[in-house]
């Protein structure tokens, strides 16, 4: 790995988790953009989604915060290297049922992440998936993963192959009720090795119980 794109994910990383330690101070979904973007170019648009809008994978609204899962998904462009990355956190406070399907969406995607590997094909690590989730696949409305480079949408290839860098992001949404998204970027390095790029990031489930 060079050194723009050490300092890519090191920088999102960094922002990321700042956002989370301060979510507390955020009333709505405009604000926690404007502090994950400052001073950065992101490679796509931001997207946080709480309450009802996080069940659209590509919400575009800056409503006041609501209570239920809330899709933090983000990315920057640092010297041609671009990031993507997402986080689900919950406002208020969750029924069991929720925890439960997080966690198990969470499980789902460090299985995923464990068959990531030099001469894998990513289509069928997400065919296993969707094998798997059975009933709970139709949660499932959009690709598993996709190649990362100097656009943030790249073809996956075929096989990975060392240097190759795609998303895993297994996601769970019912219409007009909740969404759930859980993203990190795997890198094939120089080695052949997978390296999660975006584990400093945390995933275990974030619960805010605030007043909104």
């Amino acid at each position: 790995m060079d050194k723009n794109q050490k300092e890519a994910f090191e920088i999102t990383c960094k922002r990321f988790n700042e956002c989370l330690n301060n979510f507390s101070q955020f009333k709505t979904e405009k604000e926690v953009k404007n502090f994950l973007e400052k001073d950065l170019i992101v490679s796509f648009p931001t997207i946080v989604a709480s309450g009802q809008g996080a069940s659209l994978p590509h919400y575009d609204g800056e409503k006041k915060l609501e209570k239920g899962f809330c899709v933090l998904d983000f990315g920057i462009l640092h010297e041609g290297i671009c990031t993507d990355v997402s986080r689900t956190i919950y406002i208020g406070k969750p029924s069991k049922e929720e925890i439960s399907l997080y966690n198990y969406l969470l499980y789902e995607h460090k299985k995923c992440l464990k068959k990531v590997k030099l001469n894998s094909n990513a289509r069928y690590i997400e065919k296993s998936l969707r094998k798997r989730l059975k009933e709970k696949n139709k949660l499932f409305i959009h690709s598993l993963s996709h190649g990362l480079g100097n656009v943030v949408h790249e073809p996956l290839p075929k096989r990975l192959k060392k240097l190759d860098l795609i998303t895993i992001e297994p996601g769970f949404y019912k219409k007009d009720e909740f969404g759930i998204r859980i993203e990190d970027d795997v890198y094939i390095n120089e080695e052949g090795k997978p390296e999660i790029l975006t584990k400093k990031i945390p995933k275990q489930l974030i619960i805010l119980e605030k007043p909104l």
